[in-house]
């Protein structure tokens, strides 16, 4: 799971003790983007005669690791996107957090459909290794995580609770 710091001062008490409290709830929930366990397993396509293919995430895995195709790493810019973004919400919110005036379930999920986004939108850039000749010529695109468009469209985020695995 992301995980995110505050700094902040102790001049005022209270103030510092509804902060961490407020801290402490969202350390109780986390929320994970990309293509989370259980939330998605379809078949990225059919080879022929009702034969399924790879699902998404193994399409996803074997891109983003090189395993026989080589590798495009679209999760670790993804990932350091969407901790800056996180990290500038949580300062932004501050107050909020302070004054109990945010539900966390609603900003984590503003939180994972903003992962999701920043993860779709890697996929979607990537251009390095760039496709084979024949690879452009059989799919009839460069793009080289593009083919249906299904792996960046499937990108979904989930809240997770503290015991979840």
């Amino acid at each position: 799971m992301l995980q995110v710091s505050a700094v902040t001062t102790q001049k005022n008490p209270e103030a510092y003790k509804k902060l961490i409290d407020a801290a402490t709830r969202l350390t109780k929930k986390g929320v994970v983007a990309g293509f989370p366990k259980g939330k998605l397993n379809t078949p990225h396509y059919e080879i022929g005669e009702g034969k399924k293919g790879p699902s998404i995430i193994d399409v996803a895995l074997r891109n983003n690791f090189g395993i026989g195709v080589p590798r495009r790493d679209f999760m670790t810019p993804s990932t350091k996107r969407w901790k800056k973004f996180f990290q500038e919400s949580l300062d932004s919110i501050r107050r909020e957090l302070l004054q109990d005036k945010i539900d966390e379930d609603k900003f984590l999920n503003a939180m994972g459909q903003k992962g999701a986004d920043i993860i779709s939108q890697e996929i979607i850039a990537l251009d390095t290794p760039p496709n084979s000749p024949i690879t452009v010529k059989k799919k009839g695109s460069s793009n080289p995580l593009v083919d249906s468009g299904d792996m960046s469209r499937a990108t979904t985020w989930q809240i997770r609770r503290e015991n979840d695995k």
